[in-house]
C-alpha cells in the first residue's frame, strides 16, 4: 500500500490511530496480535551446514582425507579409519568453536536496546522500539534512529540520512505537506521516513504504518545489524602465517615423500610420513581458537556493560594511550538536578534530587513558594521549561522510576516547573509553540518562540557568557534596567562562585517579538532581557576517581573535553582526581585559547597526563583528536550526539553512550557503553590488555607445540638413515593436537590478568605478535620439547629393546612426552614471574582442562582397543618416569631462560 499517496486522515483511520492522543492499550494489543513485534529477522547469520562444511576446506584437512582414502585403497583400513575419524572430530571441534563464537556475538545485539518517544493515551512516553505497532504516534528529533516506516503528520526543518536505502550520501529533506499521486522511488518520497535510517536535522511527528519485516528494509531482507563481525588484526596476521606455513608444508612434505620412496619405503609408509610432517607444521586449530578467544573476550566485556561492535576493536582497546572524554554523561551521570535559582536580585533554593518532582522552592527567608504565591516570579520559573523541549515522565512498564524524555538538562526545567506547582500540559496550552532554534555548540544557547495572550515571546537559555553577550536589559527589583558592562561582570562573578563548587550554571533570558508569520534567529536572540540563572548539580559516576587513578598507573593520559566553563571544569577535575604529577591542577584550555594555539603548541601540551578543554566546539574536538593521532597516540574518544560523529569516526576507538547517545553516534562508534560510565572505559581498556596477553600466550604455545612435533619427525627422518625407527606416527601427532592442546589452549583464554597488567605501558597495535624474536623463542621452545621427547624415545627404544611391542611402547612414551612438554610450555608462558607462584592456581578452567587431557591420554595408553587403533602400548609405572622427566626438564629449561631474561631486563634498566 502506497501510504505516501494517501491523505493523512485516511491513513489514521485505516490504522485506527489518533493524531493527537495516540493509541490506547486495547488498540496496541490488537495491532501487535495482527502485525507481530517490530523486529527484523537476521538474514546475515551463517548457515550451520555451511559453517560445518567450511571446516573441511583447509589444505591440511584435504591432505588428511586423501591420505585416509589411499590407506583404504591399499588395504590399511585401520590407519584409514583413524585418520578419517580424527579429521571429522577436529572439524566438529572447530565447528563448535565457530558456532559458539558467532552466537556470543549475535547475543550482544539484544543488549543494545533501541528506544523511541511515542504518544500513547495522550501521554508522551519512551518505549522500546520493538514494542512499536502500526498506528503508533512517534516523535523524532535530530540524531534519533527511525524505528519503523512512518508517515509524517508534522515536521519542522526535517531531513533524514537514507544512505542505507538509497545510496545517497546527502540527507533527504522531508515535508509532511508533500502530496503526489505518482509512483515514486524511496529517495523521492518526502512525506515518509523509513526504518534503519536516522534523523539528520529538525524534529517531526508521524504515524507508524509498517513494522518489522513489513518495512522497506525488511522487504529487501536487510538487517540493521549492530554487532558486526570483522577480522581483528591478530586474525589477519595468523591467517597469513597459516597460509605461508601451509605452502612451506606442502613443499617439504612432497620432498620428504619422494625421498622416502627412493629409500624403498612403501607408498603407504611414505605417504603417512609426509602427512605426519604436514600435521606437525600446520596449526590447523589455531584460527578457530583465536576466533573463540576474541568472542569470549567480547562476551566478557558485554557483561561489564561495554558492547564492542567489532572484534578488531577489542584488540585495539588494550593499546589506548589517551582517553579523550566528555564530561557530561561519561564522567558525570547526566542526571541534572536544579539546586538553586537566581532572579530579580534574589536567590531561591530548590530541594529534591533527580527527575521526580518531589521537593520545593523556597526564598531566602525560608518561605516555600508555589504558583499561587510566585507573583512576578512566575516568568522566571516558567522560562526554563518554555525554552525547552525536554520533559519528564512517571514510572511505567518500561521504566522503574521518573525519567527524562529528550535532553537531561532541558528535562530538569520540567521538574522545576512541576515543583513550582504547575502541570506541563497547562503551561504548553497557555504558551503554544511557534518556532524553535535548537541548541548548538557554536551559539551555546537554544530558543523557543511561543505565543501568550496575543503576544509573541522568544524564551532563550544557554551558557551564562552566551546569554549575557546577547542581552542588553535585566530584570532587577521588579523593573527592567539597562544591563551595563559592570553588571555583566558582577553576574559572571556570582556565577563563578557556583561553578567553583562544580555546579553547572544555565542562564535564562527572553524577548517580546512583533506578531508576524516567521522569525529569524538573529532577531530572536539579540537585545534580550536577562532574567537570571539556575545552578544544576550533575554528580560524578561512582568509581570514576579510582578509574582515573588506574589510567594514570597504566601510563595513559586523560583529557576531559566539556562545554562547561573553565571554573566548573576545574572543580570537576579536582573532584574526580584528574590531576597532573605532584597533584598539580591540569592546564585548562578554553575555546578562545585553543584557536590561538598552533599545532606544535598543542602537541607540546599533549605531553601532560591530564588536560581539560572547556567551551569547545565539535570542530575543536575533532582537531584535538586528529592532532593526538598524528602525534602517534592511540585515542579512545567518547561522544553522544550528532556533532560528535566526526571525532568518533576519526578516533582509533570511538566510544558512545548507550543510554543517552544518539543513534547516529552509535552507528559510527566502535564501542557502546550501556551504563554511560567513564569507569567502564577503563575496564574495557584492561580487558583489551588481557585479550592481547592471552592471545599471545595461545598463539606462541600452539606454534611451539607444532615445532616440537616437527622436530621429532625430522629427528626420525635423520634416524631412518641410521636404521632407527620413526619416533612418532601421523595419527599420534593429530592426537596430540586434539588431546594435549585443544582443551588447555581454549581454557587459556580464561586466564585472569597478572597484577601489574595495568601498570605496563600500552603496546603499539601495529606491533605483531610473531616478530623475529618471538619466532626465535617459539623455535627454541619447540626444539627443546622435540629434542627431549626424542631423547625419551631413544632411551626407551634402545635400553629396553625387546621387539615390536617395545617399539609401540617407545612411540607411546614419545607421544606422552610431547604432551607433558606442552603442558610445561603452557605453564611457563602463562606468567612472566615464577611458574610456581600464586598465579599457578588462578585459572581453575585451565587446571580442569589439564585433568581432562591427562584422562584422555590415559585412555589412549591403557584401553586395548585404542592401543590397537592408535598404535600405543600400556606403560608400566616405571615407564612414566621418562615422560614425567621430559616435562620437568622442559619446565626447568623454560624457567631458567625466563629468569635470565628477567635479570637482563633488570640490568638494562640499572
Amino acid at each position: 500500500m502506497d501510504f505516501y499517496t494517501q491523505d493523512i486522515e485516511d491513513i489514521i483511520k485505516q490504522l485506527n490511530g489518533n493524531a493527537s492522543a495516540g493509541l490506547e492499550e486495547k488498540a496496541i494489543l490488537q495491532a501487535r496480535k495482527k502485525y507481530g513485534r517490530n523486529v527484523l529477522k537476521d538474514t546475515q547469520s551463517r548457515n550451520v551446514f555451511k559453517m560445518l562444511f567450511a571446516q573441511f576446506k583447509s589444505p591440511l584437512v584435504l591432505i588428511l582425507i586423501v591420505a585416509s582414502l589411499v590407506s583404504f585403497f591399499l588395504g590399511q583400513e585401520r590407519d584409514g579409519s583413524i585418520l578419517l575419524m580424527i579429521v571429522v572430530l577436529n572439524a566438529l571441534i572447530g565447528f563448535y568453536q565457530e558456532w559458539k563464537a558467532e552466537n556470543i556475538l549475535a547475543s550482544l545485539k539484544a543488549l543494545v536496546v533501541n528506544r523511541c518517544i511515542v504518544i500513547r493515551e495522550g501521554k508522551t512516553i519512551e518505549i522500546f522500539a520493538d514494542d512499536l505497532v502500526p498506528g503508533d504516534l512517534v516523535k523524532l528529533t535530530e540524531g534519533d534512529g527511525i524505528p519503523a516506516d512512518i508517515r509524517l503528520i508534522d515536521s519542522k526543518d526535517f531531513s533524514a540520512n537514507e544512505f542505507i536505502l538509497t545510496g545517497e550520501s546527502l540527507p533527504s529533506n522531508k515535508d509532511y505537506l508533500f502530496v503526489t499521486d505518482k509512483t515514486l522511488a524511496i529517495g523521492d518520497i518526502k512525506n515518509c521516513i523509513f526504518m534503519g535510517t536516522t534523523v539528520a536535522r529538525g524534529e517531526a511527528t508521524g504515524i507508524v504504518y509498517a513494522t518489522g519485516m513489513q518495512t522497506e528494509i525488511g522487504k529487501i531482507s536487510s538487517s540493521s545489524q549492530k554487532i558486526k563481525i570483522a577480522d581483528a588484526p591478530i586474525q589477519i596476521e595468523i591467517a597469513d602465517v597459516a597460509k605461508k606455513l601451509t605452502i612451506v608444508t606442502l613443499i617439504i612434505a612432497a620432498f620428504l615423500f619422494g625421498v622416502r620412496l627412493l629409500l624403498h619405503d612403501s607408498l603407504v609408509l611414505a605417504l603417512v610420513f609426509s602427512v605426519s610432517v604436514a600435521a606437525a607444521m600446520v596449526p590447523e586449530g589455531l584460527p578457530a581458537q583465536i576466533s573463540m578467544a576474541l568472542a569470549l573476550a567480547v562476551g566478557r566485556l558485554a557483561k561489564r556493560k561495554a558492547i564492542v561492535k567489532k572484534m578488531a576493536s577489542a584488540q585495539t582497546l588494550g593499546s589506548a594511550t589517551v582517553i579523550a572524554s566528555d564530561k557530561t554523561g561519561t564522567i558525570t551521570k547526566n542526571e541534572m538536578t536544579i539546586t538553586g535559582c537566581y532572579f530579580n536580585g534574589e536567590s531561591f533554593s530548590v530541594s529534591g534530587l533527580g527527575y521526580e518532582p518531589l521537593g520545593s522552592i523556597s526564598n531566602e527567608e525560608g518561605e516555600i513558594l508555589n504558583k499561587d504565591s510566585l507573583g512576578d516570579l512566575k516568568i522566571f520559573f516558567l522560562s526554563g521549561f518554555l525554552s525547552s523541549t525536554g520533559k519528564i515522565s512517571p514510572p511505567d512498564k518500561f521504566h522503574s522510576s521518573w525519567y527524562c524524555i529528550g535532553d537531561p538538562t532541558e528535562a530538569s526545567f520540567a521538574t522545576l516547573t512541576m515543583k513550582a506547582g504547575y502541570t506541563l500540559e497547562e503551561i504548553e496550552r497557555d504558551y503554544p509553540y511557534v518556532k524553535a532554534f535548537r541548541f548548538d555548540s557554536f551559539r551555546k544557547r537554544a530558543t523557543i518562540i511561543r505565543k501568550h495572550n496575543n503576544k509573541i515571546i522568544a524564551v532563550v537559555k544557554g551558557s551564562i557568557e552566551s546569554i549575557l553577550e546577547s542581552s542588553t536589559e535585566i530584570i532587577s527589583n521588579g523593573k527592567i534596567d539597562e544591563l551595563t558592562t559592570e553588571k555583566k561582570k558582577q553576574i559572571l562573578a556570582n556565577a563563578e562562585v557556583f561553578s567553583q563548587k562544580a555546579l553547572r550554571v544555565i542562564a535564562i533570558a527572553y524577548k517580546d517579538l512583533e506578531v508576524k508569520n516567521d522569525y529569524l534567529i538573529d532577531e530572536a536572540e539579540q537585545d534580550l532581557t536577562f532574567a537570571g540563572f539556575v545552578t544544576m548539580f550533575d554528580p560524578p559516576h561512582e568509581g570514576v576517581k579510582s578509574a582515573i587513578e588506574s589510567v594514570f598507573k597504566a601510563h595513559m593520559k586523560v583529557f576531559m573535553i566539556t562545554g562547561d566553563n573553565e571554573v566548573t571544569a576545574k572543580a570537576i577535575a579536582e573532584n574526580i582526581g584528574l590531576m597532573n604529577e605532584r597533584n598539580e591542577y591540569p592546564m585548562i584550555i578554553n575555546a578562545t585559547t585553543l584557536q590561538t594555539m598552533n599545532d606544535e603548541d598543542l602537541k607540546t601540551v599533549f605531553q601532560k597526563r591530564a588536560l581539560v578543554f572547556s567551551r569547545v566546539s565539535p570542530d575543536d574536538k575533532l582537531r584535538i583528536v586528529d592532532l593526538l593521532m598524528k602525534a602517534g597516540e592511540i585515542v579512545a574518544v567518547t561522544g553522544d550526539g550528532v556533532n560528535d560523529t566526526l571525532s568518533l569516526k576519526r578516533a582509533d576507538i570511538g566510544v558512545v553512550m548507550g543510554k543517552n547517545g544518539s543513534k547516529v553516534a552509535q552507528e559510527v562508534a566502535n564501542m557502546i557503553l550501556l551504563d554511560d560510565n567513564f569507569a567502564t572505559i577503563v575496564i574495557a581498556v584492561k580487558e583489551g590488555r588481557i585479550i592481547f596477553r592471552n592471545l599471545e600466550k595461545t598463539i606462541k604455545t600452539n606454534l611451539a607445540s607444532n615445532m616440537a612435533e616437527l622436530t621429532c619427525v625430522l629427528f626420525g627422518f635423520v634416524g631412518s638413515f641410521l636404521g632407527v625407527a620413526t619416533p612418532i606416527l601421523a595419527v599420534q601427532i593429530l592426537l596430540i593436537d586434539l588431546v594435549g592442546e585443544m582443551f588447555p589452549l581454549i581454557m587459556l583464554t580464561y586466564d585472569p590478568p597478572e597484577k601489574k597488567i595495568m601498570e605496563n605501558r600500552p603496546r603499539n597495535p601495529k606491533d605483531k605478535i610473531l616478530t623475529k624474536d618471538a619466532m626465535k623463542g617459539i623455535a627454541f621452545s619447540g626444539i627443546v620439547m622435540g629434542t627431549v621427547a626424542y631423547g625419551a624415545f631413544l632411551y626407551s627404544f634402545f635400553i629396553n629393546s625387546t621387539g615390536i611391542g617395545n617399539y609401540e611402547k617407545a612411540i607411546t612414551i614419545t607421544f606422552v612426552s610431547i604432551i607433558f612438554g606442552q603442558f610445561a610450555n603452557l605453564l611457563s608462558r602463562r606468567t612472566n614471574e615464577n611458574v610456581l607462584g600464586s598465579y599457578l592456581f588462578s585459572n581453575r578452567n585451565l587446571l580442569l582442562s589439564f585433568v581432562f587431557s591427562i584422562f584422555c591420554t590415559l585412555l589412549i595408553v591403557y584401553v586395548p582397543i585404542l592401543n590397537l587403533y592408535f598404535h600405543t602400548s600400556s606403560l608400566q609405572p616405571k615407564d612414566w618416569l621418562l615422560p614425567i622427566s621430559a616435562g620437568v626438564i622442559c619446565l626447568l629449561i623454560f624457567e631458567i631462560k625466563k629468569s635470565i631474561k628477567r635479570r637482563l631486563n633488570i640490568n638494562s634498566i640499572i
